[in-house]
């Protein structure tokens, strides 16, 4: 695993092209190179969020075999096996759902962490769960019965998919974040890919986003422009709201690339960008004014 690996080209585009005067206005983002696979009986893996020697989450496959005992046949062999994950602090949650199983003879309450989709927001709004054993897909089987529970949100198998978390660091700051993981095999097979999180306290972030919170990031140097800029679906929008020169405009993928470029010189104006769903950097240029917009393409 590696510890604040961050993306060179984005690093570089998040501090020479975006000019952000604050150190807290982006997410810190780890790849875990090359992708973890957990799929052998208790095989772990521990997750250090922000690199402090402090545990954060941690991830267990855990199967085993046992005897029932049926009404009709005696005892019969089951089997369980299940991908389990948990935080390791107390403060710390996974977002996900809990299910009560038979309250009238002694309540068992299991927990299931969301799958969560590309670019869905991660914040306060979510269901967060505290247990230290939830499971992300789980299986039981036995040598005679036709139907045994399976489930969990990444049960059979998924792809892509994302972990929902928040963190408290030292500072007791908590930060909402990202995992992203694939559950394969009828979940047998757990691949942890990466990571990132939001720097700033109590601030969401979407699923899949490295960039981060700018919304409120001190960028008034460059954002001198007087113009609105948005998007729906793959179509990007420009509203002027002055018009004295001709205006560039240019589009930047996460890793600082440009991908597009042009010039408008009307108030209104679009334009379609045919690139993967992702977030991406719109800056407007003219007479040494500028703007700079993250969006969010969904193509």
């Amino acid at each position: 695993m590696k510890s604040n690996n961050r993306l060179l080209q984005y690093s570089t585009f998040a501090v020479s092209f975006l000019l952000l005067k604050e150190a807290d206005s982006e997410a810190v983002y780890t790849d875990i190179s090359p992708d973890t696979l957990i799929d052998q009986e208790l095989e772990t893996f521990i997750v250090d969020l922000n690199n402090d020697g402090v545990i954060d989450f941690a991830f267990l496959r855990r199967s085993f075999s046992f005897l029932k005992t049926t009404y009709s046949s005696g005892y019969i062999t089951s089997h369980f096996s299940a991908q389990i994950v948990g935080p390791e602090q107390f403060g710390n949650q996974i977002a996900g759902t809990m299910n009560t199983i038979s309250p009238s003879y002694g309540a068992t309450t299991n927990y299931y962490p969301y799958a969560v989709l590309f670019n869905e927001m991660i914040d306060e709004n979510m269901n967060f769960q505290f247990d230290g054993y939830q499971f992300m897909a789980f299986r039981f089987r036995g040598e005679y019965s036709s139907y045994w529970p399976f489930g969990g949100r990444w049960y059979p198998e998924v792809t892509d998919r994302y972990l929902g978390f928040y963190f408290e660091d030292t500072v007791n700051c908590f930060h909402y974040g990202w995992m992203r993981c694939d559950v394969k095999d009828f979940g047998k097979e757990l691949v942890i890919k990466d990571f990132a999180y939001e720097t700033k306290c109590d601030v969401g972030i979407h699923a899949g986003d490295i960039i981060g919170d700018t919304t409120t990031v001190s960028i008034s140097e460059i954002n001198t422009l007087n113009a609105n800029v948005y998007s729906f679906e793959n179509i990007i929008y420009i509203n002027l709201n002055e018009l004295d020169a001709e205006v560039k405009v240019s589009v930047y993928d996460i890793t600082g690339k440009e991908i597009y470029s042009n010039s408008v010189q009307e108030k209104f104006s679009n334009f379609v960008l045919n690139q993967p769903a992702n977030f991406y950097f719109v800056k407007l240029t003219s007479n040494k004014k500028e703007l700079i917009k993250k969006i969010y393409i969904n193509n």
